[in-house]
């Protein structure tokens, strides 16, 4: 049983202004990063995870309109194609994505099994300081709007890429790494997002009906 994420925060799409704001802001550039959370969507696509902006655009984002597949931004425009069909089936799964400069390599981690990798992208790169990182909508000058739809829980955000027994050690409920710059404790939530304390996430179960969050009752409670 994973007993260690504190709290739950609840997404629905029903409002462009439902959000929730990770701050502070970040003081430093990352040369290495790590985002890791316990995700559950009903949806057919994934949507905005997270997306983070500064002044001159989009710099980080995590989200995908179109089922099985997700784009993981570095920069403005560049971005690598992730496999998320095992996310898609409306339980609880683990998700992690790690990613370096100094070689531009990345890693993507579903329930600790390692479903895509590869270097290469983008080499040399520092994501600036300063910006508004954002979770469950998309920030972009298009305007677009790509939600998250479903629940998120123990996320973080660390500025090093964490090893994959760090990794599994998360995915088997083993609480956070030392050392995340942001978690879900820093979150201020915007329009509809709702946080709800959460013991142990496989008891942590809600629906959207209606406009609102409805607890889903199992043989566990």
């Amino acid at each position: 049983p994973v007993c260690s994420v504190g709290s739950v925060l609840l997404f629905s799409n029903t409002s462009a202004s439902s959000g929730a704001v990770l701050q502070p802001r970040l003081y430093m550039g990352l040369r290495e990063l790590s985002l890791c959370t316990w995700l559950l969507t009903p949806a057919t696509h994934l949507g905005t995870v997270l997306s983070y902006s500064e002044a001159k655009g989009r710099k980080l984002a995590l989200h995908g309109d179109h089922p099985g597949s997700a784009r993981f931004f570095i920069g403005d425009a560049e971005f690598r194609q992730l496999p998320v069909t095992p996310l898609l089936d409306g339980k609880w799964h683990h998700l992690c994505l790690t990613w370096s400069s100094s070689h531009g390599q990345y890693r993507f981690y579903v329930d600790r099994r390692l479903l895509a990798a590869g270097s290469g992208f983008q080499q040399g790169y520092e994501v600036p300081a300063g910006g508004s990182l954002v979770l469950g909508q998309q920030q972009s000058r298009s305007g677009g709007f790509v939600p998250f739809l479903g629940q998120l829980a123990g996320l973080a955000l660390w500025s090093r890429a964490l090893l994959p027994g760090e990794v599994a050690s998360m995915a088997t409920g083993q609480g956070l790494p030392q050392g995340p710059l942001l978690t879900l404790a820093n979150a201020t939530l915007q329009g509809e997002v709702l946080r709800r304390r959460c013991a142990c996430l496989q008891n942590c179960l809600w629906w959207l009906r209606e406009q609102c969050w409805l607890p889903v009752f199992t043989g566990g409670l």
